[in-house]
This record gives C-alpha cells, structure tokens and sequence, in this order.
C-alpha cells in the first residue's frame, strides 16, 4: 500500500470577506493561492475557501493565523484527484 501524496490545501473559512482578506494576506506573504468555490463534500458557509499548494500549507496556515482569518477546517486534496489547480 503507498502513501497518498496532495496536491493542494483548501482552507474553508466562515464569510466572502475572510477569504478575500486571507487571500490579500497570502499572496502579500508570496504564497500562491486561489479563490475557488468550496467543494459541496466539505461545505463553506460562504460557498467560497482559498486554494493553497499542499507544499505551502504550514506558512499559509500561519500566515492566515496571523491575519485573523476564520479557518472552519482544511481539506487536503490528492494528487490524483484530477482537480485544476494554482
């Protein structure tokens, strides 16, 4: 049996503006995101969560940490799961 390798990390956050004030935070600190729709399996109270590379999870998970982003959980995405990306 191999280990599942990701691809991305998706933060579900608790309103439209956490997430734009998350993404102006990330990309401020040079971490790649992207503002997608929230994947109806994991659900988002705004409908929207921010797209991170899964190499990135820990200094974005920080970085929104210290912005006072609402995080409402994560979703970590397998490489082979076929979804575009950043």
């Amino acid at each position: 049996m191999s280990a599942t390798t990701y691809r991305h990390r998706l933060y579900l956050v608790l309103s439209a503006s956490h997430a734009i004030k998350g993404e102006s935070a990330l990309l401020r600190a040079g971490i790649p995101c992207a503002l997608i729709p929230a994947p109806r399996a994991a659900s988002s109270q705004c409908g929207v969560c921010l797209q991170v590379g899964f190499e990135t999870r820990e200094e974005a998970g920080d970085v929104l940490q210290k912005a006072g982003v609402q995080v409402a959980g994560t979703v970590d995405i397998p490489a082979d799961s076929g979804r575009a990306g950043i």
